[in-house]
């Protein structure tokens, strides 16, 4: 796009910070400069199953390669890349994208995880994209699935294909902020299914918004690999810390 038609568009339809909402000055980036600093990226050493930044657990870090939770309750999914710690800045993004339809924020993380980790996604050699679905009433309520979002913003920037007629939720469970890894998994045990053995195939990117426990990665992991699935990795847009 050439410089004055970006003017213009920038003019009639001003980029909001999708932090803050804010609007954003001219030739200003993605975030405005009060929100910019709040935002916290994963760094390393990171948990090579989940891809939590090992400092910042709250039982600690043994100096081994994984975390304390993927020890405790082991995952089938072969690895996972984490763009953001979870903290208030990051809810904040969260939070607009996933009940205020905001979906600059969609297009922030997305183009986020492509700069700091696209490289790493792409000799993963995915065959698909897999958005971790809502349930369809959840969908009708919201209008739309922010996985969903944040996986085609991703694939649209890395060239990955997403697919989103191979895993779907068939149970609408409740609300699992207050859940520890037992419950949740209890929870998300039967919630998923595929769309049979004829459809999934290679290795598969499976993308959310929020990691913590695990369990729903880990559920839907379990039917992508029992369908057919190569492998299983997982990009999460960021990760909490705690239960």
């Amino acid at each position: 796009m050439t410089g004055g038609k970006s003017t213009i568009l920038d003019l009639l339809y001003p980029r909001r910070c999708p932090v803050c909402g804010e609007i954003l000055p001219y030739g200003r980036g993605s975030v405005c400069g009060s929100c910019e600093p709040k935002l916290s990226y994963v760094s390393q050493p990171v948990c090579m199953k989940c891809g939590k930044e090992l400092e910042k657990l709250d039982h600690g870090w043994n100096g081994g390669e994984y975390c304390a939770d993927c020890i405790r309750h082991p995952k089938d999914f072969a690895g996972g890349i984490a763009l953001l710690n979870y903290n208030a800045a990051a809810q904040a993004v969260m939070a607009r994208l996933k009940y205020q339809n905001k979906r600059e924020g969609a297009e922030f993380l997305a183009a986020e995880m492509a700069k700091r980790h696209g490289r790493q996604l792409l000799r993963l050699r995915p065959d698909a994209l897999v958005p971790v679905p809502i349930h369809k009433a959840r969908r009708k309520l919201r209008g739309y699935n922010q996985a969903e979002l944040l996986a085609k913003a991703l694939g649209k920037r890395l060239g990955i294909p997403v697919r989103t007629d191979l895993l779907f939720r068939v149970e609408n469970t409740k609300a699992q902020k207050q859940l520890g890894y037992e419950e949740r998994q209890k929870n998300e045990a039967r919630a998923f299914r595929t769309a049979g053995k004829a459809a999934v195939r290679g290795i598969l990117i499976l993308v959310d918004d929020i990691y913590t426990t695990g369990a729903t990665a880990q559920s839907c992991t379990a039917v992508l690999l029992k369908a057919g699935a190569e492998r299983v990795y997982l990009a999460s847009m960021a990760v909490g810390y705690g239960r």
